[in-house]
């Protein structure tokens, strides 16, 4: 399922377009934030760091401020493996989410947020490339987001797609709904959770937007279910594959590792080989265990994953 697109020289194998900001924790007393708990993160940039740790070639395409959270974040991605790419960096501050963690390890944020992208006419296709999260949908970023998924899907690329809702940032659910429809027609794969099913699409089971979302032209889509396990579907069949059975510590960074790993397996696949959608949801939930039963978006290495290979 990897892509034809003819890359640059030197392209990345995988592009991700997205958010990257600094995740807040407050003290266990609930007062100000200490340095030591502030962590880059951002749905978008997490995947990316995801991707490098699974031995994926990738860059990420985001905005960030020149200030000491946006030094934070560049040094943190640059660190993990990922090419920042130019014009993602600009005078002024860097986006923040102050986050607060629940008893099962839930998280809930409150966002301080600046979205906007470089002109994108010349930026390189790679072989894959990734969209979703707020990013996807508040402008004046938005835009260039649906230009580089189309621009991607023309060149055939592998377009992956997860919405990622942050609901408080969103505008009007019909907007947001047109975009997801928009993004989900140029991508390959959509991958959406249970959470963000039931606030874009009220009333519909999770078979209902599973088959929605097929309709509108991806090869496959996954709906994470959490504790309940993912319908991994394509065009074919459909199948519910079980979540790994681990002692959740918290749920941060679990979406994006599923997605990192699924988009991993996609690659490793040969052309438009038939879609073994019981090995790729197995070793995508993998990822995702290995994540929640760890603190914080500690994304799995490729050797954490070695012997689930998809097939």
């Amino acid at each position: 399922m990897s892509g034809t697109a003819a890359d640059a020289p030197g392209a990345s194998r995988v592009l991700v377009v997205g958010e990257a900001l600094v995740d807040v924790f407050p003290d266990e007393e609930g007062g100000p934030a200490r340095a030591s708990g502030r962590v880059p993160g951002g749905s978008p940039a997490n995947m990316a760091v995801g991707l490098a740790r699974l031995g994926v070639d990738v860059a990420l395409l985001t905005h960030i401020g020149d200030d000491e959270d946006g030094a934070l974040v560049r040094d943190h991605l640059v660190s993990s493996g990922v090419e920042v790419l130019a014009g993602s960096v600009t005078p002024g501050r860097t986006s923040t989410a102050v986050a607060t963690i629940d008893d099962a390890g839930v998280p809930a944020y409150e966002f301080d947020i600046a979205w906007e992208l470089p002109p994108v006419a010349d930026l390189a296709i790679p072989a894959a490339v990734h969209v979703g999260s707020y990013s996807a949908f508040v402008e004046p970023g938005a835009t260039r987001v649906r230009e580089i998924a189309a621009r991607a899907r023309s060149a055939g690329a592998l377009v992956s797609f997860d919405p990622n809702v942050r609901a408080a940032l969103l505008p009007p659910l019909e907007q947001v709904q047109s975009g997801y429809d928009e993004l989900a027609a140029h991508a390959s794969v959509v991958k959406i959770s249970d959470e963000d099913a039931e606030w874009l699409f009220p009333g519909l089971s999770g078979d209902d937007v599973v088959a929605r979302t097929l309709a509108l032209g991806p090869r496959l889509v996954v709906l994470t279910m959490g504790a309940e396990g993912a319908i991994v579907a394509d065009r074919e069949r459909s199948v519910r594959v079980p979540a790994a059975g681990v002692e959740v510590v918290d749920t941060v960074g679990a979406g994006d590792s599923y997605m990192a790993a699924l988009i991993d397996s996609l690659l490793r696949l040969p052309g438009d080989a038939p879609l073994d959608l019981e090995a790729i949801g197995r070793r995508s939930a993998a990822a995702s265990g290995i994540t929640v039963s760890r603190r914080g978006a500690d994304l799995p290495t490729a050797a954490d994953l070695e012997g689930l290979a998809p097939r």
